[in-house]
């Protein structure tokens, strides 16, 4: 398919349906780390933890997932947990304390209004066409009347994906060994009051 039709036929859009979640879960499944080869990983990235159906639905905290589509199918993502679901979390949990501590622009970031940006993803088909940047911008004007900042962590072995967050408009704040993976990660945020 030709980058022209990706563009004109991927519709970025709020995922307010159950099957929209589900197609969130294919595609997550499809590229978690442990169903990629090592060169798959290197070359599309990949995603770490595997969410299910009744965390995805709630971790909003009535706002909504950003989703990519072409016709019905979830070709790309961005989660939105709000800070008020972050206990629930079933794996991934121990970064929260780490976030709330770091200095941030003069400020502790747990005393900031910010969302987790849950997970990212975008489908090996539709990979370098800008998808993951126009799903961001709708998310950060979605929104950022109701969070000052955006952020996440992202493995430092993912280099593919922290360099499209970075070039996205987030920094690196920190990077640090993150407990329940055992390796190197950087948290990352995006500055939504500039």
């Amino acid at each position: 398919m030709s980058s022209d039709r990706i563009r004109m036929s991927v519709q970025i859009v709020k995922a307010k349906t159950d099957e929209e979640l589900k197609g969130i879960l294919a595609l997550q499944s499809a590229n978690l780390r442990q169903n990629l080869s090592r060169e798959e990983m290197e070359i599309q990235g990949f995603v770490t933890l595997e969410y299910d159906f009744d965390f995805l639905k709630v971790m909003p905290a009535n706002n909504h997932h950003i989703i990519a589509k072409d016709g019905n199918k979830v070709v790309g993502y961005v989660l939105l947990m709000d800070r008020s679901t972050n206990h629930l979390m079933k794996e991934g949990a121990s970064i929260f304390p780490i976030f709330h501590e770091i200095e941030f622009k003069g400020k502790r970031f747990g005393d900031t209004n910010y969302v987790s940006v849950g997970q990212v993803c975008v489908d090996k088909d539709y990979a370098g066409q800008g998808l993951m940047r126009r799903m961001y911008n709708i998310y950060r004007d979605s929104y950022k009347d109701v969070y000052d900042l955006a952020m996440t962590d992202v493995s430092s072995k993912n280099a593919r994906s922290l360099n499209a967050h970075l070039k996205t408009g987030f920094e690196i704040v920190k990077t640090f060994d993150e407990p329940d993976a055992g390796e190197p990660w950087e948290i990352i945020i995006w500055d939504w009051r500039e």
